[in-house]
C-alpha cells in the first residue's frame, strides 16, 4: 500500500486551527491561555515560512560585493564576513558608489523579508504587561516548592509553613516566584528570582550584589536577603523582600519615578564595586558596553551579522559620554517599578545594571520603554523638569542607537537558548527572531549613512 505523505505546512495549519478553535476557548485567563496563544503564532510561522535559501542570499551579496565566482557554489557563511568588512570600513571612509551601499541595500531587503516571515510570532508575543494589570500567576511546581520550603526552614533556623506560593510571569530574563511564609519570627514575604540559562547575557549574581548595596544606601530597591548558586534549583537564584506596591501610573507617580532614577544616577558608583568591579572613566565605560553587547551577540550566533558589526563601528565612532560614570539601571520604565501613595517604593528588574552613562537610561525610557505612555518629547520635558537633564538631538539619536544595538544583541541569546533546548517556550523564539529583527531594523535606520 503506497503512502501519500502530508505536507508539514498542512500539519502545522491543523495544529493552529485546533489550538485556536478548541483549546483556547476552553482555557481561563492565565499562563496556560497565554502559552496556547503563543503556540498558534508558532504554528502559523512554521506553516508559512519558506524554505531557507542561504545559497540565494549568498549569491545576492556576492553580486553586491562584485565577487561572483561562477565555478564555486555560494556559501553564506563565507560571504558574510566580507559583507561585514565592507560595511565597517565604510563607517570610517564612506564609499560613495562603492560596494557598501549595494551590500547594505541587499541586507536590508533580506531583513525586511525576515520581518515579514516572522510576523506570526510577533503577533502572539507577550511582552511587558500593561502597568495597571497584575501579572499572570500560577502555582509553583510541587517538587520545586518542596526544595524551597526546606531551604527556607534552614535559613530561618526553624520550621516554616507556606501560606502562598505562585509563579509570577512578567519579564523573560528571570523566573519569579512569590512566596509568603509563616516563620519562627512571624510572617514573611519574598520574591525568588531565578536565572534562565543566561537570558539576555545577564548575571543574576551581579544583579543581586548591586541591588543589595543600593538598598542599603537608602535607594528604593528591594532588599536582597540571600544569593545562592545552582545546586538547589538547577539555576542560580536570589531572594529579596516582597515589597507591597502598585505598577499603575499617573503624572505624580511618573514624576516620582524620574526623580528616583535620577537619585540612582547621582549616587556614588563606587558603592557597587564589589559586584561590578572598579569604576571606569566615562569614555572607557561607554566603550566597555559596546564591547560587551558585541561579545554577547557573537556568542549567540554561529556567524557575523553585518548590520550589527556596522552598528558597533558606528557607535565606537559617535557614541560619547554626556556626563560622569554612573550606575545605570539598563531597563528603566513603566512595569519595572512599584509605587505606594505616590512614592516609588521599589525600582525592580536590575538584570542589566552596569556602569555607564545616564543618557542610556534616559534614552531607553523616553524613546523605547515609555512610548506606550507618551511620545519622546513628552518624556524629554518631564526629564528636564524633574532631573534637570537636557540632551542635544545628536545625543538622543546616538543613545537610542546604543539601546537598539543592546536590544538586538541581547535578544539573540533567546534564539540560542531556544535552539539549544535550554527552554522551549514560544516567546523565546519570538524574542530571538521577530523582536530581534525589529530592533535591528530600527538600528540600521539610525546608523544609515547620510545621503550624498
Amino acid at each position: 500500500m503506497s503512502e501519500v505523505p502530508v505536507d508539514d505546512a498542512v500539519l502545522w495549519r491543523a495544529l493552529d486551527a485546533t489550538v485556536r478553535d478548541v483549546v483556547i476557548p476552553a482555557l481561563p485567563p492565565g499562563h496556560a491561555l497565554d502559552t496556547a496563544v503563543q503556540l498558534t503564532g508558532l504554528a502559523r510561522y512554521a506553516a508559512s515560512r519558506p524554505a531557507p535559501d542561504a545559497a540565494g542570499r549568498a549569491r545576492q551579496l556576492q553580486q553586491a560585493l562584485g565577487t561572483v565566482p561562477e565555478a564555486v557554489a555560494p556559501n553564506l557563511h563565507a560571504v558574510l564576513p566580507e559583507a561585514s568588512r565592507v560595511l565597517v570600513a565604510a563607517v570610517a571612509e564612506p564609499d560613495s558608489g562603492g560596494p557598501a551601499g549595494r551590500v547594505r541595500a541587499v541586507l536590508l531587503d533580506q531583513l525586511d523579508e525576515d520581518i515579514r516571515v516572522a510576523a506570526p510570532l510577533l503577533e502572539t508575543f507577550s511582552g511587558h504587561p500593561a502597568t495597571d494589570v497584575e501579572p499572570v500567576q500560577r502555582g509553583v511546581p510541587a517538587d520545586e516548592l518542596d526544595r524551597l520550603t526546606r531551604w527556607f526552614a534552614d535559613v530561618h533556623g526553624g520550621p516554616v509553613e507556606v501560606e502562598r506560593a505562585i509563579v509570577v510571569s512578567g519579564g523573560h530574563s528571570r523566573r519569579m516566584l512569590r512566596v509568603e511564609l509563616s516563620t519562627p519570627a512571624g510572617s514573611s514575604g519574598y520574591m525568588v528570582r531565578i536565572e534562565q540559562g543566561g537570558t539576555f547575557g545577564t548575571d543574576g549574581t551581579l544583579e543581586a550584589g548591586a541591588m543589595r548595596v543600593l538598598a542599603e544606601a537608602g535607594l528604593p530597591v528591594p532588599p536582597v536577603r540571600w544569593i545562592e548558586g545552582p545546586d538547589l534549583l538547577g539555576q542560580p537564584f536570589f531572594v529579596m523582600d516582597l515589597v507591597p506596591g502598585s505598577s499603575a501610573v499617573d503624572d505624580a507617580v511618573l514624576d516620582a519615578f524620574v526623580a528616583a532614577l535620577h537619585a540612582v544616577h547621582r549616587s556614588d558608583p563606587a558603592m557597587v564595586s564589589d559586584a561590578l568591579g572598579p569604576v571606569p572613566g566615562p569614555e572607557a565605560g561607554v566603550l566597555a558596553q559596546i564591547d560587551r553587547w558585541e561579545a554577547v551577540y557573537r556568542e549567540s550566533v554561529p556567524g557575523p551579522v553585518p548590520l550589527l558589526d556596522e552598528a558597533a563601528a558606528w557607535l565606537r565612532a559617535r557614541l560619547h559620554p554626556t556626563g560622569p560614570t554612573v550606575v545605570v539601571h539598563g531597563d528603566p520604565g513603566p512595569g519595572n517599578f512599584l509605587s505606594q501613595d505616590g512614592r516609588i517604593v521599589a525600582l525592580t528588574d536590575w538584570e542589566f545594571v552596569h556602569y555607564g552613562d545616564a543618557a542610556e537610561d534616559w534614552a531607553y525610557l523616553a524613546i523605547i520603554r515609555g512610548r506606550k505612555l507618551g511620545p519622546p518629547a513628552w518624556w524629554y520635558e518631564r526629564i528636564e523638569r524633574i532631573a534637570g537633564i537636557r540632551l542635544e538631538p545628536a545625543d538622543w539619536h546616538a543613545w537610542e542607537a546604543f539601546n537598539q544595538f543592546k536590544g538586538a544583541c541581547a535578544n539573540l541569546t533567546a534564539l540560542r537558548l531556544f535552539r539549544d533546548g535550554v527552554a522551549a517556550t514560544p516567546n523565546l523564539l519570538a524574542i530571538g527572531t521577530a523582536v530581534h529583527y525589529r530592533f535591528l531594523r530600527r538600528l540600521a535606520d539610525l546608523v544609515a549613512p547620510a545621503p550624498h
